[in-house]
């Protein structure tokens, strides 16, 4: 029988940590990637609430037909439209109008309204209201914020709205 030096166990021992290693640096990247899809998640939830706030702040306009001073803003100092990207959480918690959305967390999504009044087109015809609404959402955190704009034009006669358009949307952030 044939002795054997022991020659095979710092091998083992090597290879052995070698594979601990692989491990642990896979774990770290497979904890990376769940962070990512959870503030992917996040941000999406975000962006599903300030649509719906989005949404809310077009049924108020249609509400508002032909009025349009209930909820709505006008602008400040002749300004046709506000700065937003200086709003500050607490100015949406005091002045941003709550929107109902189930899905939502923890402040509820948030929107305002600013209009402008157009002159209208022909004698007699009701004149162009153009509106610009603004709707902020987090999810679960401030950092998955997003505050999304929407601008259109909205025709009233009586007290019911004859038309209503998105012109354009953006997302802010």
């Amino acid at each position: 029988m044939k002795r054997h030096n022991g020659a095979i166990l710092p091998f083992c021992l090597v290879f052995l940590t070698l594979l601990g290693l692989m491990a642990v640096a896979g774990l770290e990247s497979l904890l990376l990637h769940e962070r990512m899809l959870a503030n992917a998640r996040r941000s999406h939830d975000g962006f599903e609430a300030a649509e719906a706030a989005l949404r809310a702040g077009e049924a108020e306009i249609d509400r508002q037909c032909p009025g349009f001073s209930v909820n709505a803003v006008p602008p400040p100092d002749g300004l046709i439209w506000r700065q937003v990207v200086e709003l500050t959480p607490q100015w949406w918690e005091n002045r941003g109008i709550e929107a109902n959305f189930a899905g939502a967390d923890s402040p509820a999504p948030r929107y305002f309204v600013e209009f402008w009044r157009g002159s209208a087109t022909s004698p007699g015809a009701p004149a162009p209201v153009y509106y610009r609404i603004t709707a902020r959402a987090s999810a679960r955190t401030p950092a998955a914020a997003s505050v999304l704009q929407a601008l259109g034009v909205a025709t009233c006669n009586g007290a019911q709205t004859i038309t209503r358009n998105r012109l354009s949307w953006r997302r802010l952030g």
